[in-house]
Formats: C-alpha cells, sequence, structure tokens
C-alpha cells in the first residue's frame, strides 16, 4: 500500500515533522491494505475556517485526508508539542476515516493495520511521546532536571512544560517555531 504525507504549511515545525513521517511512509509500503491513503497537513490561520474532510475515490482506490490545524494553536507549542498533537489528530482521524470503509477492508484487516500505523507513532514518539511522559513525571513531583535527563529534553523544555501545566501564559511564539520559520520552505 501507498501512504503518503504532504502539506501546506509555513511557520510551524510541522514542515520538519512530515519529514519524520518518510519512515512510515517506507514501512507502511510493506504492509498489505486494500487501498492506499494520502494525507495533507493544512497549518492555516483560524479566520481561513477551512474544515478537515476526507474523500474515498473509489476509482483509484485511494482515500484522500484533507487535515486542517490551526496555525495560532500551533505557533505556541513547542516542535514535540506539535509532533504529539499532530500525532493524535493523525491516529484519531486515520482510524475514524478507515472505519467509514468497510466496504473496501474489513475490520480485522482495518484494525490490523491501524495497530501497525499506531506501533510506530509509539516506537517514534509520535503517540505518548516525550511531552507525555514529561508531564506524567512532573505530574508525580520529579524534579526537573531528572525530567530532562530521563526524556532527553531540554531543561528549558522541560520548564516551559512545567509552567504551562501550572497556567503560566503561553508565549505568542514558541522559539521552536521562530527556527522553523528560517528554514527553506517546504514546496506543495
Amino acid at each position: 500500500m501507498k501512504l503518503g504525507f504532504t502539506l501546506d504549511t509555513h511557520g510551524t515545525c510541522v514542515g520538519q515533522l512530515k519529514d519524520e513521517l518518510q519512515p512510515l511512509e517506507e514501512a507502511a509500503a510493506t504492509w498489505l491494505f486494500p487501498y492506499d491513503i494520502f494525507v495533507i497537513f493544512r497549518v492555516l490561520p483560524d479566520h481561513y475556517a477551512r474544515q478537515t474532510f476526507r474523500r474515498f475515490d473509489s476509482k483509484d482506490h485511494t482515500l484522500y485526508l484533507d487535515i486542517s490545524i490551526s496555525y495560532e494553536q500551533y505557533l505556541r507549542m513547542s516542535k514535540h508539542e506539535q509532533r504529539e498533537a499532530l500525532g493524535i489528530y493523525l491516529y484519531d482521524y486515520l482510524s475514524e476515516s478507515v472505519a467509514k470503509y468497510k466496504k473496501h477492508a474489513d475490520s480485522e484487516t482495518q484494525s490490523h493495520w491501524l495497530g501497525q500505523v499506531k506501533q510506530w507513532m509509539l516506537e517514534n514518539n509520535w503517540l505518548n511521546g516525550k511531552i507525555h511522559q514529561a508531564r506524567e513525571l512532573l505530574s508525580q513531583d520529579v524534579d526537573l532536571y531528572e525530567v530532562s535527563r530521563s526524556t532527553q529534553m531540554s531543561l528549558e523544555e522541560v520548564e516551559y512544560i512545567y509552567l504551562r501545566m501550572f497556567g503560566h501564559e503561553q508565549a505568542d511564539i514558541h522559539p521552536d517555531n521562530i527556527t522553523a520559520a528560517k528554514a527553506p520552505p517546504y514546496p506543495l
């Protein structure tokens, strides 16, 4: 099967994160599934009011997922936060979308394929990743330095998570996005 990702974004880390999905695309090429799936991530300003939608092309046996994400929301998130938020949204939307097309893939086939996707996402910090682990440790009153060491995250990011957990206002733009904005633009 083919599983492909593309994007329409700027100013966030989603372009870099899309590149991290290349190994998932390669792994999916070896998996059995009756149709292909192509996903586009659109990180757009809220005033565009673009909705997420799906479309199945029976002629090509391809499911197209057009995922709209809030630019304003992602601009405030670190790269790790964006990865986990995007991972949760992607997995949930994949599960929901695949379930809608039972005539193309039975429940057992869907479950097996989604299990493979979930396993890859768990192994690569797209689900229950570093942010989740850091929050769990911080909620148990583990020292910030120890959380940083065990999650292999910078102390600065752990402090940022800690402050946000306890109601500190987040910045308008997370520094990770400033760095990402300086990277070359990603072609559509």
